[in-house]
């Protein structure tokens, strides 16, 4: 109660003031008590569970808070030293922000080489870097280095739903891979929506839109191609929440802390699994937003 009059009665320009303070001496912090190498990450990587033959997805947030000592770049090298040269190292990189249905209707063609990836910066770094190979889809791109990166893209241009039957995310499942959160929610876990490919069909409503988009796509030797791809339907709202719920509930998420960041592990299996039975026993997943 008096922290809530305090504030009434502070002007905007004190509130402002008092937040910087507040994230200078939280940063202060981090950096005397919760700073963390790649070499440590790595080792918490391990604590979780994760070995040197794995394939793994990865969805990250390098936040100035994290405690990591190193660019976005060492990061991605801490995580493809984790999987090792047997091993495998995902990630998305959607080219918009938004709705897929939007970015479609504006027609501009996808590059494989050069299209940015807008889903965070250690996710462009993984682009950029040489022996990654990113697979030829205009809305949900894959990038992929290690062992069998040209069989986790192989074809994705071939498939009508982006990470559906075909896509590198059933590759993903097939190679039993696993999925890794670092300092994301899983409310980012894009291989949800593989699963939901799958059982799509055994839903209430349609979770694509039915228009059939037809995509520019050219590939890393400059070489066009058209690639026909469902977008997701408007309106439709994902409870990854209630996912994340029934999997910890049942032990089935690793989590862990390294400096001043969150590790959350689970098996695609797991994933697959949970969502199966969640819809098998009316457990809704999936909402319509109210129009």
């Amino acid at each position: 109660m008096l922290r809530k009059l305090v504030a009434t009665l502070m002007t905007e320009k004190q509130k402002r003031f008092l937040r910087r303070q507040a994230s200078i001496a939280k940063a202060a912090f981090v950096r005397r008590y919760r700073q963390y190498d790649g070499q440590a990450l790595e080792a918490a990587l391990r604590g979780l569970g994760i070995r040197e033959t794995d394939t793994l997805l990865v969805h990250a947030n390098l936040r100035a808070d994290s405690g990591f000592r190193g660019t976005p770049h060492d990061l991605v090298s801490a995580l493809i030293a984790a999987v090792g040269i047997k091993g495998n190292l995902l990630m998305v990189s959607q080219p918009f922000r938004g709705y897929a249905y939007d970015y479609l209707l504006q027609g501009k063609p996808f590059h494989a080489a050069r299209t940015v990836s807008m889903m965070g910066l250690v996710t462009e770094m993984f682009r950029r870097r040489s022996g990654t190979l990113r697979s030829l889809h205009p809305t949900h791109p894959v990038l992929a280095y290690g062992v069998d990166a040209a069989r986790l893209v192989a074809g994705h241009e071939n498939c009508l739903f982006p990470c559906g039957t075909g896509t590198p995310f059933e590759t993903f499942r097939q190679m039993n891979g696993k999925i890794l959160f670092f300092d994301v929610g899983s409310g980012a876990n894009t291989f949800f929506h593989h699963v939901e490919a799958l059982i799509k069909d055994r839903l209430p409503f349609a979770l694509y839109d039915e228009r059939l988009f037809e995509a520019r796509v050219i590939d890393a030797e400059q070489r066009p191609h058209v690639v026909r791809t469902h977008a997701f339907a408007r309106g439709v709202i994902r409870r990854t929440d209630r996912l994340e719920e029934w999997l910890t509930r049942r032990q089935k998420m690793q989590r862990r802390r390294v400096g001043n960041s969150d590790l959350l592990l689970v098996d695609s299996k797991e994933v697959v699994d949970a969502m199966t039975q969640m819809v098998d026993s009316g457990e809704p997943l999936f909402e319509r937003a109210v129009q």
